[in-house]
């Protein structure tokens, strides 16, 4: 490849840019104004059923349970009073149930103790009554009959009442929410998120405070997690900007060497989310945030190699404009190149099957794409703003020149000690890889969030209750024939099987069908304890069944569904371990197909949900990270037109996500849907400073002949930006190190970890690599010019002894 052929070709280019500098910036005034519009159009998601591609497995059952059982997102307000059968407490539980059901946009009925399905047996068979009445009495004798009442049906007081009454649940079940081109006509926020802000906004009320109500399920915690990632967001990325200006300024040292990227940080990210907007790709908050710290990242990184060559041609020419083609010249093919391959590296989160991932790789290339443009296109223009300067009388005297001198005398440090860099670098990247073996993945909240959150610490201290659960999923079981539902054998396997489930280890609680067909049975036997169980007799299931609905009763169709073929058992966790929650999940489906030989089955709900993602998640980072590597080293071969430039390119930037992956295993940082997305991101800004290395140092070679003056050169006009854009993204990416979010500050450490250690092997690996693989052949210099090159002593020993140096 003819490097010098481009690099005029890039200047060219700058020239150009230069004398046509009000038409390039018209261009982009009407590209920032059309971009800007889109990005009005922007639609947060927040569903976790938006995770799944629309084929997926698990998402076809969700629907298929849904289209059956209805919604299964809830929402359930815990409320704690020292006496919750008070009139005082009893008003209060009625008033706030009637609030939630009448306010709740998507509320489709409310359990609670003011508003239970309770049955009583009667003359003519059974009815069902509140055991609240309409007029809740104040004297002592009748509120405790009410709390006789709560208490008289076991099962029932298990799940609604604590024992020491203090506690008790207000259940919502949703109706199902509309498709996305329904909603989106009327309301510009989904309905997850317009029923957790219901919530939010009713249990906070003034009135409410006697009974402290405290919300759960995941329309509520989804809505409280948008708010404070939202305001975290916001203040971390204030911080971040603010570190990387002060960084920016120390080692720019100048006014223009900040403005320069922040101007592309700005249009890129207008430009990147325009489109996104436009053609509504998927966007989250996470995503967002990734692509908007990556778009700054690599923004700091292409404009400092550019700024960095400007700077020192200006302080030895003082021309302007002649600094900024030159700096084009050299660094244009560079950006550019770097950029490609880091928009490669981050189009193989493709690979992975859940939405987000891909949407990281789509969104993010999309806006480092901009940010190519606008470097290449806005800051050449910037930078030939102003007049011309004096030129350096002695460059080596400058700043520039003392540090090109210092950076020089590195590398030949570098190059003396290669054996010891060498060794340390494969005994350390070996202990880091042993802890790639003890990562864990964790999507629950406790894990990737933590309780120092409020809102986390709020749900936290609701679980850790009596009556509270974490989470829950459901086991659907489809048997083979219409009415097979309510035959006694089947009704009798299935409170086997939920027996089974409660002696698991994480089990706190189940529901099912049978728990109503127990109690009707026991009602119409005068509430004897040992008729609660199923009858044997298929008619009798079937006449307590036709009472229950005659009485009025509609819980059962969210256990059962209306041909009688399809049984629902719920199981509520008492707390989430990933491992267990799916070696439990697998039991119990197990059971139920040695119980149900010729039925379907099925489990669902959001345990099932996080357990799929973690599987995609495990195999997607594994596969995001090859093909990285690989797409890299591809790139780097086809480019060059030589295999050992793409050793040369992977070997030092696999390291930093050994050491990344490392530290997540070492450390016990969680693999959550953030940590995924680091290493492949990493590899791709890693790449860039290898790219530049490489790039500069095949300049160098071709002009000199020489692999140790080719990379003595490199690190002279090189080294210092190397290490510049690397401080910078650095401190850019440590401001989330200060986060309240577990997943946050664990981004933040591991970013700054990968960055360093990228550095690192770029500064000590990479030129041993391109001096002893002989990238580019063998050294062109005449045996006596190496001779001449060598200091006295050693020149002689090579004549005495007629050795090559």
């Amino acid at each position: 490849m003819k490097i010098e052929k481009i690099n005029n070709g890039f200047q060219r280019l700058a020239v150009w840019i230069l004398r046509h500098r009000l038409v390039v910036l018209g261009v982009f005034a009407v590209l920032i104004g059309f971009s800007f519009v889109g990005t009005k159009r922007i639609v947060m998601r927040t569903s976790f059923e938006e995770y799944f591609v629309s084929n997926d497995p698990m998402l076809l059952k969700t629907n298929e349970f849904k289209s059956i059982f209805g919604n299964d997102y809830y929402v359930a307000v815990l409320v704690k009073n020292k006496d919750i059968f008070s009139q005082h407490s009893l008003q209060l539980i009625r008033e706030l149930s009637n609030e939630l059901k009448d306010s709740l946009s998507y509320a489709d009925k409310v359990t609670s103790i003011t508003d239970l399905e309770f049955t009583v047996g009667t003359e003519d068979g059974m009815t069902i009554e509140q055991i609240v009445p309409e007029e809740i009495p104040s004297d002592v004798h009748s509120l405790n009959k009410i709390k006789e009442k709560a208490y008289c049906k076991p099962y029932l007081a298990r799940k609604m009442v604590s024992k020491d009454g203090t506690m008790t649940w207000i259940m919502v079940k949703l109706r199902p929410f509309p498709e996305d081109s329904v909603w989106k006509k009327t309301s510009d926020i989904g309905p997850d998120m317009l029923t957790g802000k219901e919530t939010g906004q009713i249990i906070s009320k003034e009135k409410y405070k006697d009974i402290s109500p405290n919300a759960a399920g995941m329309p509520y915690l989804s809505y409280e997690k948008f708010i404070f990632l939202t305001k975290e967001m916001s203040r971390l990325f204030l911080f971040a900007f603010i570190v990387s200006i002060v960084v920016m300024l120390i080692v720019t040292r100048s006014l223009r060497g900040i403005i320069s990227p922040l101007v592309t940080s700005v249009l890129a990210l207008i430009i990147g989310f325009g489109i996104i907007g436009w053609t509504g790709l998927y966007i989250d908050m996470s995503t967002a945030m990734i692509a908007v710290i990556l778009t700054f990242a690599c923004s700091i990184a292409y404009n400092i190699h550019l700024y960095n060559f400007f700077k020192t041609r200006f302080v030895e020419t003082g021309k302007r404009k002649i600094s900024v083609t030159e700096a084009m010249g050299e660094t244009g093919w560079g950006v550019l190149l770097s950029g490609l391959t880091t928009i490669a590296a981050l189009m193989t989160f493709l690979s992975m099957e859940i939405v987000p991932m891909k949407a990281i790789g789509i969104n993010t290339s999309l806006c480092l794409l901009s940010v190519l443009v606008t470097c290449l296109f806005v800051t050449p223009v910037v930078l030939s703003l102003g007049k011309d300067g004096t030129p350096s009388a002695n460059m080596s005297k400058s700043f520039e020149g003392y540090i090109g001198n210092r950076f020089e005398q590195f590398g030949n440090f570098v190059m003396r000690k290669h054996r010891a860099i060498i060794i340390s670098s494969v005994l350390f990247s070996a202990f880091c890889g042993i802890g790639l073996f003890y990562i864990e993945p964790a999507f629950d909240i406790e894990k990737t969030m933590g309780t120092k959150i409020p809102y986390v610490k709020r749900f936290m201290d609701l679980c850790n209750t009596e009556l509270g659960t974490m989470y829950a999923y459901d086991l659907m079981i489809t048997l083979p024939h219409e009415n097979d539902a309510k035959k006694p054998e089947n009704l009798k396997k299935l409170d086997y099987l939920a027996n089974i489930a409660d002696g698991y280890r994480l089990t706190k609680r189940h529901s099912s069908i049978t728990d109503i067909v127990k109690d009707m049975n026991c009602t119409l036997n005068g509430n004897a304890p040992e008729e609660y169980k199923i009858p044997d007799n298929a008619d009798m299931v079937a006449q307590l069944l036709l009472l229950y609905e005659n009485a009025g009763g509609t819980e059962s169709e969210y256990w059962m569904d209306y041909d009688y073929q399809r049984l629902r058992l719920q199981i509520e966790m008492k707390y989430y371990n990933s491992n267990q929650v799916e070696q439990e999940m697998e039991a119990i489906q197990a059971e139920a197909r040695k119980l149900f030989p010729g039925a379907h089955v099925s489990v669902v709900g959001n345990l099932p949900q996080f357990t799929v993602m973690q599987q995609y998640v495990e195999r997607g980072q594994m596969w995001s990270m090859l093909l990285s590597v690989l797409v890299i080293g591809v790139i780097l071969v086809l480019i060059f037109g030589n295999w050992k430039v793409g050793i040369v390119g992977m070997i030092p930037n696999i390291a930093p996500a050994i050491i990344v992956g490392g530290m997540m295993g070492w450390f016990d940082y969680p693999l959550d849907m953030m940590t995924a997305s680091l290493i492949p991101m990493i590899l791709g800004i890693a790449v860039d400073d290898t790219i530049h290395f490489i790039n500069h140092s095949h300049v160098a070679y071709d002009r000199y002949g020489d692999y140790q003056k080719a990379i003595n050169k490199t690190f002279r006009t090189e080294g210092l930006a190397i290490v510049m854009s690397t401080a910078i993204i650095s401190a850019t990416f440590a401001g989330f190190i200060f986060s309240d979010a577990i997943q946050i500050r664990n981004w933040g450490i591991l970013a700054v970890a990968g960055m360093v250690s990228a550095l690192l092997a770029d500064l000590f690996l990479t030129p041993i690599l391109f001096k002893y693989l002989r990238v580019f052949g063998n050294d062109k210099r005449t045996s006596s010019e190496a001779v001449n090159e060598l200091p006295k002593e050693r020149q002689r020993n090579f004549l005495s002894n007629n050795k090559t140096p």
